[in-house]
C-alpha cells in the first residue's frame, strides 16, 4: 500500500515527532552521525527520569524512534556504498 504524503507526514509526526525530513537536515550538521543517535537517546533517558518534572513517555518514544531512523538509515547507506 502506497501511502500519500500526507499520510507520511501524518506518520512522522506520531513516530519521530516532526517530519522524517528535519531528521536528515539535522543528520547534515553532524559529523558522526552516531553521535545525533546517542545524543537522542540520552534525552530518552533524561525525560523518562522524571528528573525536570512529570516523566514523558511518548516524548521519550519520539527520541528513541528518531535515534532508530538515524541507525537503520546508516545501515542502508552502508549496504548501498
Amino acid at each position: 500500500m502506497t501511502r500519500t504524503v500526507e499520510e507520511k507526514n501524518q506518520w512522522d509526526m506520531q513516530a519521530y515527532g516532526c517530519r522524517a525530513v528535519a531528521i536528515d537536515n539535522a543528520l547534515q550538521d553532524y559529523r558522526d552521525p552516531l553521535m545525533l543517535a546517542a545524543s537522542m537517546l540520552s534525552d530518552a533517558q533524561e525525560v523518562i527520569s522524571g528528573e525536570y518534572g512529570q516523566p514523558d513517555t511518548e516524548t521519550a518514544r519520539q527520541f528513541m524512534n528518531r535515534a532508530k531512523y538515524i541507525m537503520f538509515k546508516m545501515m542502508k547507506d552502508a549496504q548501498d556504498a
